[in-house]
């Protein structure tokens, strides 16, 4: 209270000139500090910034009189969050997504997007507000549950790989409906807008290969690619202003234009910095805007809450189990996306701007979206105990029948199982290429398994956490037992199972880290694969040789890419 009154007559006693100055750096040492504070917790930063907004908004302390100034660089948080989204779009990735995220996340979209607009119907409410509601529920937040996956090495994982694909589908799905918001909401209008979208999108496909020649003139010195990529935004910006589109489409074309460019890596690492600066200002506006809501609108925000956390993951994990995968992989994608996203946040702004929605339909929905991802911190932290809660009630999805139900490809009892085909265990099956009947794969990614079927290699589609998997490939008759799977827990479950079963069986695992490694070693492993360790080693004897027979090292090369296109191929 004390330290809030005196930034407030700080701010008050300094010169017209310096206020402003002297409001940005209260608000960035104020967010700093709760940033910290939740980052201690392993919470997520953006309710922090939404916090700090509040405690200095009129709601609370009222240290910023004048919000215009801060309102309209927020407004740059927003073109820089748009554009960096858009870079993150590639044909690359929408090639990789798969059915199950492209149009299983299009389902999703639909399914809780008219849920969610029945439920604010009964509310009561009518016009424009509906969609705003149903298009916040619809969407999960890809900067949250991005970041909580790579903090759990989980990205790469067959359930990491089907959430990414789900939020890349959601993503373009914002941002069409971001420019249907910018229209009257009529269908003239929308057609009108949509088309403007589509042009500006054709002009930003063309502009992009000037752009890439331009950015590779530009590329020896970071402080001029900096300065090509800002202004190649801020030119689709302007663009979109002069063709009277949302600027959020100018800046989502712009990233998207960008996406495919030789240098993305280098300009998103200079955008960054810059886009986290206006996005904490984005995000304290925010705050600075809330207002108490009545009881009314605290029904409708536990009811919608419960549609987000509840229902979203349920939808999810229907969908992926009904495209042919285990109940772990669709409790672990549904798991993940139990929250509503950054776009929300820019929808309900631009819903507020527009008159669309009141000043309590904006507060509850901002509400929801930071109350929903702090919980994602949590859902996806202790995602293991979750499972293994309710893997009875989860036991309702095996119930629904897929056509990767009976894929395997004919074997009997093998000498060696492979766990996991993936990367490690891809390299692995090579070793047994010329003598395919001495051993079994396991896998539960239905993709792998056709691939493998296609190829005749003896394999079976499931998961080996589950009892009757290993049942039926007779684990007790196999004299090596190789688990690829890079998740600790398992390999710990795996280990323990076995040694019940037979503990005289050569048991090799994979592990990420060094501790991991120990702990497995400790529990029965008969050797423990580290793969950054392998490849260590493996890149040293590669450049000494290299150094002493260049036409050995082109032959290598020629045999590597080949292989790599190989498991490419398979795996995406």
């Amino acid at each position: 209270m004390v330290l809030f009154a005196f930034l407030r007559n700080l701010i008050a006693g300094v010169s017209p000139e310096l206020t402003v100055l002297t409001e940005i750096g209260v608000i960035i040492i104020i967010a700093t500090f709760l940033a910290f504070l939740v980052k201690i917790s392993k919470q997520p930063l953006i309710p922090a910034y939404i916090l700090t907004g509040i405690l200095m908004g009129p709601l609370f302390f009222g240290i910023i009189k004048d919000q215009s100034l801060i309102t309209s660089l927020s407004q740059i948080g927003v073109v820089f969050l748009i554009f960096t989204a858009g870079i993150e779009i590639s044909i690359k990735k929408l090639k990789e997504v798969g059915m199950v995220s492209s149009l299983g996340g299009i389902i999703q979209i639909i399914i809780l997007f008219f849920v969610a607009f029945l439920v604010s119907v009964w509310f009561g409410f009518s016009g424009e507000a509906p969609v705003y509601i149903g298009l916040v529920v619809a969407f999960s937040s890809t900067m949250i549950v991005v970041a909580l996956l790579a903090e759990k090495r989980e990205i790469n994982s067959l359930h990491g790989r089907i959430i990414i694909g789900f939020l890349l589908i959601q993503d373009i799905a914002a941002i069409i409906a971001l420019a249907v918001l910018s229209s009257d909401l009529s269908v003239g209008s929308i057609l009108i807008v949509l088309a403007k979208a589509l042009a500006f999108g054709i002009f930003a496909f063309f502009l992009s290969k000037i752009g890439n020649t331009i950015l590779r003139k530009s590329a020896d010195n970071r402080e001029m690619l900096l300065l090509v990529s800002i202004s190649f935004l801020f030119l689709f910006v302007i663009g979109s202003f002069i063709a009277d589109l949302s600027l959020v489409i100018g800046a989502f074309f712009a990233g998207v234009a960008l996406a495919n460019s030789d240098y993305k890596i280098e300009i998103q690492g200079n955008i960054n910095p810059i886009r986290e600066f206006f996005a904490v200002i984005f995000f304290v506006a925010l705050g600075m805007q809330l207002k108490l809501i009545s009881s009314e609108f605290i029904s409708l925000l536990v009811i919608l809450f419960l549609l987000v956390v509840i229902l979203k993951p349920l939808v999810c994990m229907f969908l992926v189990r009904v495209f042919g995968y285990k109940k772990r992989t669709a409790f672990l994608t549904g798991n993940a996306l139990g929250q509503t996203s950054e776009f929300s946040f820019i929808i309900v702004t631009i819903g507020f701007s527009l008159g669309h929605i009141s000043s309590e339909l904006f507060s509850t929905l901002i509400i929801l979206t930071v109350v929903t991802m702090s919980f994602t911190a949590y859902f996806i932290k202790y995602e293991r105990k979750l499972f293994n809660k309710f893997s009875w009630p989860l036991n309702i999805l095996e119930e629904i029948k897929s056509k990767n139900e009976e894929l395997e490809y004919l074997y009997d009892h093998k000498k060696v199982i492979l766990f996991g085909c993936h990367r490690v265990g891809s390299l692995i099956l090579r070793e047994f290429e010329k003598n395919k009947d001495d051993i079994l794969v396991v896998d539960y990614n239905p993709e792998i398994i056709k691939a493998l079927i296609n190829k005749k290699i003896p394999c079976i589609y499931g998961d080996f956490m589950h009892e009757e998997i290993l049942d039926k490939v007779n684990i007790k008759t196999a004299e090596v037992v190789i688990s690829t799977v890079p998740d600790f827990e398992d390999n710990m479950n795996l280990i323990r199972k076995i040694n019940r079963i037979n503990p005289d069986k050569i048991v090799i695992v994979v592990a990420s880290r060094i501790s991991e490694a120990l702990e497995l070693y400790k529990r029965g492993a008969d050797y423990v694969i580290l793969p950054k360790f392998v490849g260590g080693e493996i890149a040293r004897s590669i450049v000494k040789k290299a150094t002493k027979d260049k036409e050995w090292l082109r032959k290598i090369k020629k045999d590597h890419k080949k292989r790599l296109e190989e498991v490419h191929r398979v795996l995406y």
